[in-house]
């Protein structure tokens, strides 16, 4: 996948640029929708599929008092839309300059250096000064340059709206069967496996940590849970998210993860960590050998859910 960042220097790209615009906070399966229907249209012209998105969110930068914390990170984002078989990824910055310019304005900028064929977006995004751009004026730019543009409709899933907004709810509330159901896959927390004080290994059950990024962090408790090491290392896994309350822990949110068997070295890896079920909320013990039998037991619930639910790799995209 090409990544650019200047709109005004455009890479040689197979014609027709079958594109979409949008903020993808999430990359949940509205999203998906609108993306595979830009590659389809794609690949039925011998063109190139595109993305252009904004960055930081315009929702950051304009509001940052009231901005919720964003889904996936940059890096998840990039990667996931790569996956999914976008072959330009068109990263806007998201400017005061840029900020300030209307709709029409964008739209010039846009068909000006890209001239998509054909524009699909969200029925609801909007774009420009004072979000005054919708799917009426994109319909109206395009036709007058002989080119096509459509609003998807949101998806319903079982009766249920899908958006980002939703996604974020039912993270919160630990929810992560709801959440895949939202996403089309597993929540995931991603970074650097880092060392942590050795405690957990003090107590029989040794833990990986990973330095978490810049994003939500879902409600604290025990998670079923796997590493996704790449090249093809999955470990399935038991995690705790939160603040070590039994020994008295005031480091912030730590995620903390102990791989059900084998032993991996996995200190300096990036790795992602996937979530499947919320076990328990984060409790406080009076006495440690209690904490050791809780996290056994933690285990083997673990232990059982992936008998029941084998691990499909296919399916963390």
């Amino acid at each position: 996948m090409i990544t650019i960042k200047n709109l005004d220097s455009v890479p040689a790209l197979k014609s027709p640029l079958i594109l979409t615009i949008g903020n993808f906070d999430g990359l949940h399966r509205g999203h998906k929708k609108v993306i595979r229907k830009v590659i389809a249209r794609a690949r039925e012209l011998g063109g190139t599929p595109a993305l252009m998105t904004f960055e930081p969110h315009p929702r950051s930068y304009l509001h940052p008092e009231n901005s919720p914390p964003l889904i996936l990170t940059r890096e998840e984002k990039i990667e996931i839309i790569s996956r999914w078989g976008v072959e330009l990824f068109i990263e806007v910055p998201f400017t005061k300059e840029f900020a300030g310019k209307s709709a029409d304005e964008f739209l010039a900028l846009l068909y000006g250096n890209f001239s998509p064929r054909e524009v699909y977006i969200g029925e609801d995004f909007r774009f420009g000064a004072g979000r005054k751009g919708n799917i009426t004026v994109l319909k109206k730019f395009a036709e007058s340059r002989g080119c096509f543009a459509e609003a998807v409709p949101k998806l319903v899933v079982e009766g249920e709206e899908v958006s980002a907004t939703k996604v974020r709810s039912v993270l919160l509330e630990g929810d992560m069967e709801h959440a895949h159901k939202l996403l089309g896959r597993p929540f995931e927390i991603r970074g650097e496996v880092v060392p942590g004080d050795h405690r957990g290994r003090e107590l029989g059950f040794p833990t990986a940590n990973i330095a978490m990024g810049d994003k939500l962090i879902p409600a604290t408790g025990v998670y079923i849970t796997c590493l996704d090491m790449g090249a093809g290392l999955v470990l399935p896994s038991v995690s705790n998210l939160g603040g070590r309350p039994t020994f008295h822990e005031k480091d912030g949110v730590v995620l903390e993860i102990h791989v059900l068997k084998g032993t991996h070295e996995l200190y300096g890896r990036k790795a992602r960590c996937l979530f499947f079920h919320k076990l328990r909320d984060e409790l406080k013990f009076e006495r440690v050998p209690d904490l050791v039998a809780q996290i056994a037991k933690d285990k083997a619930e673990a232990e059982r859910y992936f008998e029941l639910n084998p691990l499909i790799k296919k399916a963390f995209y």
